[in-house]
């Protein structure tokens, strides 16, 4: 079974209980802190042990959580490691969060820009990608500097990518120098 397929499952369950219970944005605020715990190495590291009995993990997962998140949380967190599925814990936080975004109509986007720009660059850049209908009024968003686009941005967002750099530019009018017109092709 694919990753996605997994981490869908158990995220839209979690979803549906939270909603049913009135208690979406707890159990997100949970999931947030859940996935930042996930990311970390040496938890990660032990999500992917097989070695760790699923007993174990579900004693590991009580210590670590009980305080801090809400009951319905807990009991998911139980259901993962008894089917061992412990490894997708970031992909199920990434699904769930994905999925919450979707409900609340919040877009996730990623800026990558040469340089450092200033808020109203940034506000900008997302004000037309809003006209346009292609991003929500509401946008969470991560920013990268990568100096190999030489300059303009890229913004990743709802699965498509505008790659509005200088390097992209480059690189169209290297392929269409590279195509002589003016021999014929054989």
């Amino acid at each position: 079974m694919s990753v996605l397929r997994i981490a869908s499952r158990y995220a839209s369950s979690l979803f549906s209980l939270a909603e049913e219970e009135g208690n979406l944005d707890k159990v997100h605020d949970n999931i947030m802190y859940i996935w930042e715990v996930a990311k970390t190495d040496d938890f990660a590291a032990f999500l992917k042990n097989p070695i760790i009995s699923a007993h174990k993990k579900e004693k590991v997962f009580e210590a670590v959580f009980t305080d801090k998140v809400e009951s319905v949380v807990l009991k998911t967190l139980r259901v993962i490691a008894e089917h061992r599925r412990e490894p997708y814990l970031g992909d199920i936080c990434r699904v769930f969060h994905t999925m919450y975004n979707s409900s609340r109509k919040i877009s996730s986007a990623r800026l990558i820009t040469a340089a450092a720009v200033s808020e109203s660059v940034v506000d900008g850049i997302l004000e037309t990608f809003k006209t346009k209908g292609l991003l929500e009024a509401q946008v969470e968003l991560d920013t990268a500097i990568d100096p190999s686009i030489i300059g303009g941005f890229v913004l990743e967002f709802n699965n498509q990518v505008y790659d509005a750099s200088i390097a992209y530019k480059l690189d169209q009018m290297e392929t269409q120098f590279s195509e002589n017109l003016y021999i014929k092709n054989f």
